[in-house]
C-alpha cells in the first residue's frame, strides 16, 4: 500500500509540474509583456526549430481562455499515461512531444503554432486506442474514461476554427495512435484465470500425446556407458601387477 501512495504521489507531481510550468511560462509573458509567442512552431523555418520545444508550454495572453482549457486535459491525460504505463510512460511521452511539433514544422501553414493542445490530442488518442489493442479491462476501462471525457476533441483535428492550430490537433491524434500501435505488446496483458490455464495445459497435453505418444512424460532410460575392447587391437592392453610385502621391524627379526 506504501509502495502504490508513493506511485500515486510521484505520478500526481509529474502532471503537476507540466502544468505549473505552462502557467509559469504564462505568468512571466503575461506580467513583462514578453511575446513568447514567437517562440513557437514557425514552419519550414530554422529559427522555428526551436518550438518543437517550447511551443507547448507558451500560451496566448489574449486571455485565459487558452490556458484554462489545456490545463485541466494536460494534467488529467498526463497522470493516466504515468500511473497506468508506468514502464513505458517516459518514452511515449516524449516521442509524442517531439514528434507532433516535428510534423508541424513540417507540413503546418506559415504562422506561429503555440499551445499544449496537440499534445493533449496525443495523450487522447494513445490512452483510448489502447483500450481497442488489449483485452485488459484496466485498460479498456481508461480508454472508456477518456472516450467519456475528452471524446469531443475528435472535432478539433479538422480546420473548422479560425485562428486554432487544427495541425497540431490532427498531428498530435495521429502520432498517439501510431505509438498506441507500435507499444502495444508492451502494454498490461489480461488477467488468465485459472480455467483459461487448465485450458492450455489440456491443449498442451493432446499436443505432447499426439506427437509423443501417451507415455510421453516417461524419461527414456540412458544405457550406461560401457568399453569395448577389440581382440586385435593394435595396443595391448597394460597389465600392472602390485606386490604387496609385510613390513617387519629390525627388533622382531632380531628375536626371530
Amino acid at each position: 500500500m506504501d509502495s502504490q501512495n508513493k506511485i500515486i504521489k510521484i505520478t500526481l507531481a509529474l502532471a503537476l509540474g507540466l502544468v505549473g510550468l505552462m502557467w509559469l511560462v504564462f505568468g512571466y509573458d503575461t506580467i513583462f509583456h514578453l511575446d513568447l509567442y514567437k517562440y513557437g512552431v514557425k514552419p519550414r523555418t530554422f529559427s522555428g526549430l526551436l518550438g518543437i520545444i517550447t511551443s507547448p508550454f507558451i500560451h496566448s495572453t489574449n486571455g485565459y481562455s487558452h490556458i484554462f482549457n489545456n490545463s485541466i486535459p494536460a494534467f488529467v491525460l498526463t497522470w493516466l499515461l504515468f500511473y497506468n504505463y508506468r514502464n513505458i510512460a517516459f518514452k511515449v511521452f516524449i516521442i509524442l512531444f517531439l514528434g507532433t511539433g516535428l510534423l508541424v514544422w513540417i507540413f503546418g501553414r506559415d504562422s506561429y503554432h503555440i499551445g499544449m493542445s496537440g499534445v493533449i490530442y496525443g495523450l487522447t488518442s494513445f490512452l483510448m486506442i489502447c483500450g481497442f489493442l488489449t483485452k485488459n479491462l484496466s485498460v479498456a476501462a481508461i480508454s472508456l474514461l477518456v472516450i467519456f471525457l475528452y471524446g469531443s476533441l475528435i472535432w478539433g483535428i479538422f480546420p473548422l476554427t479560425p485562428g486554432v492550430s487544427f495541425e497540431g490537433h490532427f498531428f498530435g491524434f495521429f502520432v498517439g495512435a501510431i505509438l498506441a500501435i507500435l507499444f502495444r505488446k508492451q502494454l498490461p496483458q489480461p488477467i488468465k484465470y485459472r480455467y483459461e490455464i487448465e485450458e492450455e495445459l489440456a491443449d498442451e497435453m493432446e499436443r505432447l500425446e499426439s506427437q509423443l505418444g501417451e507415455e510421453y512424460w516417461k524419461i527414456p532410460e540412458t544405457p550406461a556407458p560401457h568399453t569395448v575392447i577389440h581382440p586385435h587391437s593394435s595396443t595391448d592392453p597394460l597389465n600392472i601387477v602390485y606386490q604387496f610385502k609385510v613390513k617387519v621391524n629390525k627388533d622382531e627379526e632380531k628375536k626371530s
